[in-house]
Parts: C-alpha cells; structure tokens; sequence
C-alpha cells in the first residue's frame, strides 16, 4: 500500500478531551440533563485524569496542569491528535477496567519501527536498498513524521540525524503505537468490506 494513502485512514483532526471522555465512558450519546449528571459525579474527574494519564503516559500533575474542567483546555494539540488515533482504534472502551485499574500500557513504537512499516513494508530488497539511498529519503522521514504526529519540522529534525530519531520524547512514541493501532483497525475494516 502506498504509504501516503496509508496516512489518510488517520484521523486529521485531533479530538478533545471531553468528548474522548464521554466516548470512553459510553456516555457520548446522553441527553444533555443525563450528561451533566454523570459529569458531576464527585468520582467522574478523578476517572477522567486516570484514563488521560493511562492513555498518553503522562503524570497526574501533567493533566491537572491542562485545566481544573472537564475541558482540560490546556492539552497540546498533539495529545488531542493522540486521542483521535486511540478513538479510531476503538481502543479505550475495551480497556476501561484494565485502564482504571493501574494495568494498562500504552502501545509504544519508536520512529525507526513506524517509519519501516509505513515507508518500507511490501518494498523487495532492492526497492527498500533505492528509497533508503534516496537523497529525499530523511526529508521523507521527516515529513512523515511531522504530518502523523502534527508537530514542527524543525522538532522532529533535533530527534537525531538518522532513522532511529533516537531523542523522540515517549509521548509521541504513544501517538506513533496508536497510530498503527488506528491503521490496523481501518485497515481491517477495508478488507472486510472489499471481501
């Protein structure tokens, strides 16, 4: 598959905090009066920080800095992208109990690996020896990168001068592990459907 069509499955847009949250907790499709009944549970916020702290591997300090609300209007932009792939997989509903229990482990996948599988995978030997010798093969990388994780040129180029990106902070190496998870889940959905 061509990996530029590989990165259109991804979601384009990131997704807020709050409404990741009702997905999460099956509540996005309650009527306003029900809605702010479960938001106001003296529990819900506690919940919420834990599934935000599970998911994106941050510490509690880190979400409560984003906002005192259910809003965390705070979050990075790149988070709420974290949270669009982790939507796309379907991933939290069925890890909710895992998550609020302390056993969860957010998928993690450095660059190198991510960029093989959607740069290089199904290329023969010799296809994969002429796009890694490419003089645009690190712009590539890069590109790649930045357009998946929705950050600056310029912090992905610090990461390190060869595949690896060997100083890539882990939290985008959650977003890269959800991010396949989101290409896996289309993936088989577009097989299932072409059968």
């Amino acid at each position: 598959m061509n990996h530029y069509n590989t990165l259109k499955i991804l979601p384009t847009q990131g997704l807020e905090p709050r409404q990741f949250l009702r997905y999460c907790f099956g509540i996005a499709e309650l009527s306003p009066p029900e809605l702010l009944e479960e938001e106001t549970d003296s529990q819900y916020r506690k919940k919420c920080i834990t599934v935000l702290c599970a998911v994106l591997g941050v510490q509690r300090p880190t979400v409560r800095k984003w906002g005192s609300d259910l809003n965390f209007d705070g979050i990075p932009n790149y988070c709420k992208i974290s949270l669009a792939y982790i939507h796309a997989a379907e991933i939290v509903p069925k890890q909710l109990k895992s998550i609020l229990r302390g056993e969860y482990n957010a998928p993690e996948v450095n660059a190198q690996t991510f960029l093989e599988k959607i740069l290089l995978e199904g290329l023969s030997e010799e296809q994969v020896l002429q796009t890694v010798s490419h003089a645009n093969f690190r712009a590539t990388c890069v590109k790649t990168l930045t357009q998946v994780l929705h950050i600056g040129t310029k912090s992905v180029q610090d990461w390190g001068q060869d595949m690896s990106f060997h100083k890539m902070p882990k939290i985008h190496k959650h977003t890269l592990g959800y991010a396949l998870a989101a290409i896996s889940k289309s993936s088989k959905a577009w097989d299932k459907q072409a059968a």
